[in-house]
């Protein structure tokens, strides 16, 4: 009734992955896990999770950290003060400040992902 244990099935082996350079497109050999540039052209290197490498993983932690002690500091951080002091001026309401550290996070993320497309907005 059950299939015999998958021990005689083969599974063929998946093709090295060979990184390139977005940048200049050559082959990267293997790096040290601290690299952050091209040894070729310099361009920034992308980790495996998506995130750009000299973006700390530690950074949206950071931002919701401080978004909890001073309500408005993470987006402060982010580069949007406007909002940052919207959440300052609205943190009695408890709703508000929760919601900033929560949007702390997830811009800084954002930023760690795609630099290019998440720009500083104010508001």
């Amino acid at each position: 009734m059950f299939a015999a244990p998958l021990a005689w099935v083969r599974f063929a082996e998946a093709p090295a992955f060979m990184p390139f350079c977005r940048g200049c497109g050559a082959r990267l050999p293997d790096l040290a896990a601290r690299a952050i540039g091209c040894p070729h052209c310099g361009a920034e290197l992308v980790r495996a999770d998506g995130t750009r490498a000299t973006a700390s993983r530690l950074t949206p932690w950071l931002r919701a950290a401080a978004g909890t002690l001073v309500p408005g500091a993470g987006q402060a951080l982010n580069g949007q003060p406007l909002r940052g002091v919207a959440v300052l001026l609205t943190c009695w309401l408890i709703v508000p400040w929760v919601w900033g550290i929560a949007d702390a996070w997830r811009t800084a993320h954002a930023q760690a992902l795609h630099p290019a497309t998440t720009e500083s907005k104010t508001c």
